[in-house]
């Protein structure tokens, strides 16, 4: 079975705009997202676009990043969505949600506690209250 990719842009549209200010091209967006939410459209999310969405949300629309995060995580939880590493995601975006971690950092932390991983070759110390050691690089 085969499943349609969702581009950025239609995500930031979305969570953007509104009916009354949308432009008329776009209009769509919302019925499609109300179609994804009740299973009864099916789309695949991927994780590049997930993270480039969050990007584009706080660097360009200055949403503030928890906000964000709390955004994206319920469009993940439509059942229309299809994600690769669901549960690792919606980790990644609460720690976002509810610490001032960054992006990649969440990521890697809310992978380590899924995949167990115990170790990570970095220098950033924000891993250790997480349990993840630092290896050393050399």
């Amino acid at each position: 079975m085969s499943h349609e990719c969702i581009d950025t842009n239609v995500i930031v549209r979305f969570l953007v705009e509104t009916p009354k200010t949308i432009e008329a091209q776009f209009k769509g967006v919302f019925s499609f997202f109300e179609k994804l939410e009740s299973g009864a459209c099916i789309a695949t999310l991927p994780d590049i676009v997930l993270f480039q969405t969050y990007f584009v949300l706080t660097s360009h629309y200055g949403v503030p990043g928890p906000e964000a995060a709390g955004q994206l995580a319920q469009i993940i939880k439509f059942k229309g969505i299809i994600l690769a590493e669901k549960n690792i995601t919606l980790e990644c975006l609460a720690l976002l949600q509810h610490t001032k971690t960054d992006i990649v950092d969440a990521w890697i932390i809310a992978y380590s506690k899924f995949k167990k991983v115990s170790a990570v070759y970095s220098f950033d110390k924000g891993f250790i209250p997480h349990g993840i050691r630092l290896l050393k690089v050399e």
